[in-house]
């Protein structure tokens, strides 16, 4: 397992240097500059950490501007890439009360300004777009490889817990736009500038969420409305999936990780008692003792903060028994479109849960696990997205049909 590679001593600080490695692959950081930032933070030192990142992401915003100033775009693009990552890593553990951390909101827009200045200088057509949602919109964009507006395959991302839309263009976005596919990546309630911007939170009831993001995908002409599939990352492995027992015009899902049960995440290290004690709705006591628990971890700080704010709920206690929704219970047998579920080997969030999903549905689907030889054990397989992608592309070629998809300029 290689979760502890830039961090021995803590594992959360170790997993998110890798995830703001593991871009390197598609232009989100060079890997010897993260291994120059993590020296210069202290395990679980979180102003350590704010302030190496940002100073990594300032400093790629002005290489970027003078590669921009000399007409060296490519380069240009690049340096605003792997500024947007940077400023989404040395974000990530304000969750303290990001409703009302500066700091937090000043990250978090730098890293979506980062972005989008990147796709206006790449060689792709990359629009902004508003995506009709229960009397509001929720944000995405839409990546096509030119502007002839040609119908093509077109994977939908549905990000996680704490992932963002930009985020999107590491995880999945650069590699499907390289294999001659549309992207459309979007923040969901719960999600990036969705709960940031307009207080939308999760719900557990993803087919509201998810049947919407389909309607719009099939208004656009460089859509082929028999060559969709979705794309679910992390808890969006959950998301998807729930959103499949209804929606059913995609022609494939990727579930990376598969989910079951979400909340057994929070509960697989949690004593029966507590567990009691929550349903019983002693409050006081637990909120005590989560309180404490988070004192203890980085990690366990961090997700239960981030529950928290992304859940729109007041307690831990109370994010527990919201969380205990988000399962697939009664529900799995009514997805028919076919899955392909992943696995990793060492998965410290999930471990478990791809099988148990892969035992319960009954429509066409794969499981596949990948391992520590290869390097893609850890959750969503971080680090290892060439391999990753070779996985869910093999995939997608059998059942998406080319059309004039397969042309590329």
């Amino acid at each position: 397992m290689i979760i502890d590679h830039f961090f021995k001593s803590n594992e959360c600080f170790s997993y998110e240097a890798l995830r703001a490695a593991g871009y390197s692959n598609y232009g989100g950081a060079d890997l010897a500059e993260v291994i120059a930032i993590c020296s210069k933070i202290r395990p679980g030192n979180e102003d350590d950490w704010v302030r190496e990142w940002q100073k990594a992401a300032e400093r790629a915003i002005s290489h970027a501007r003078q590669s921009q100033a000399v007409k060296n775009n490519e380069s240009a693009y690049q340096g605003y890439l792997r500024a947007s990552n940077y400023f989404r890593t040395a974000e990530f553990f304000r969750r303290q009360n990001p409703e009302n951390d500066e700091v937090s909101q000043i990250l978090y827009e730098s890293s979506e300004n980062s972005f989008i200045e990147a796709m206006e200088l790449s060689s792709f057509t990359y629009e902004s777009v508003t995506i009709p949602y229960e009397g509001t919109t929720l944000p995405g964009y839409f990546v096509s490889l030119d502007s002839t507006k040609k119908p093509r395959r077109t994977i939908i991302f549905n990000g996680g817990y704490d992932s963002t839309m930009s985020e999107g263009w590491f995880a999945i976005g650069a590699a499907a736009l390289a294999r001659g596919y549309n992207f459309l990546a979007f923040d969901g309630p719960g999600q990036g500038a969705a709960v940031r911007r307009q207080h939308l939170y999760f719900r557990h009831d993803w087919e509201h969420v998810l049947t919407p993001v389909v309607d719009y995908a099939l208004t656009r002409v460089e859509t082929d409305a028999n060559a969709i599939a979705i794309f679910g990352w992390s808890m969006g492995g959950y998301l998807v999936a729930r959103g499949a027992t209804q929606e059913h015009r995609a022609r494939a899902i990727i579930l990376d990780d598969g989910v079951y049960d979400f909340g057994s995440a929070f509960r697989a290290q949690q004593p029966a008692f507590i567990q009691k004690l929550v349903e019983l709705q002693y409050d006081l006591t637990c909120n005590w003792i989560f309180g404490w628990v988070q004192s203890l971890s980085t990690g366990i700080r961090w997700a239960l903060q981030n529950g928290k704010w992304t859940f729109g709920v007041q307690s831990v206690s109370e994010f527990m028994r919201t969380v205990k929704r988000y399962t697939l219970e009664g529900l799995s047998h009514h997805i028919v479109t076919p899955c392909l579920v992943l696995d990793a080997e060492s998965d410290h969030f999930l471990k478990g849960q791809p099988e148990i999903l892969s035992k319960s549905l009954n429509c066409e689907h794969e499981l596949v696990s990948l391992r520590a030889d290869e390097g893609g054990d850890t959750h969503c397989h971080q680090g290892a997205f060439f391999r990753l992608h070779q996985v869910i592309f093999d995939y997608l070629e059998t059942r998406l049909p080319k059309g004039v998809s397969a042309e590329k300029p």
